[in-house]
């Protein structure tokens, strides 16, 4: 039994160390950071190249749902007085097309000056005033030199489905759209 025994235990030890050195989860890490890289690159272009504010706004968040399929919808929001609007929305299931710019869940993810990611929905039931009741979200301010300009939520119908590189992608769009307000 003692020699059963110490074959069980190198076995789960021999496991657990071929588990640990796949080199394809490393190379598949890689390749996503890449990619988001690349698609960061491809969104910036696109947004500085846009004839208007607009369509900085149509073409980034065309291109986001197209290269993404994590990402289930976007919309954006606009400053509109005391609310804000949706400007537009890609695959977005249900909501409302306005809620209040202060005091929602929106608007108080809008006050952070980089995007702000919620894991899980389902613990928040604040997403329902925006029609969001499960799943992910990320929110990013479009901030001028006037102050908010736009809010681009990105929903997913999964629940942490956004890493720090997501993040990082949507920091960087938020960024060149706010270079590309109506005014400039």
């Amino acid at each position: 039994t003692q020699t059963s025994l110490g074959r069980s235990s190198i076995e789960v030890s021999m496991t657990a160390t071929r588990e640990d050195e796949k080199p394809w989860k490393t190379d598949l890490a890689r390749k996503a950071a890449q990619r988001r890289q690349q698609v960061g690159h491809e969104l910036e272009d696109v947004t500085k190249e846009a004839a208007s504010f607009e369509a900085a706004l149509r073409q980034a968040v065309e291109l986001m749902k197209k290269r993404f399929a994590r990402f289930s919808s976007v919309t954006v929001y606009v400053a509109d007085g005391e609310e804000l609007a949706v400007h537009m929305a890609l695959e977005r299931s249900q909501g409302p097309e306005r809620v209040a710019s202060s005091g929602g869940v929106l608007a108080e993810a809008a006050q952070s000056p980089n995007p702000t990611v919620f894991s899980d929905l389902a613990a928040s039931p604040t997403w329902a005033t925006v029609g969001l009741e499960s799943g992910s979200a990320m929110v990013a301010p479009v901030r001028t030199d006037a102050g908010l300009w736009a809010i681009v939520e990105v929903w997913s119908d999964f629940r942490d489905a956004f890493t720090s590189q997501d993040v990082k992608l949507l920091g960087k769009v938020a960024l060149a759209l706010a270079k590309k307000t109506p005014a400039a």
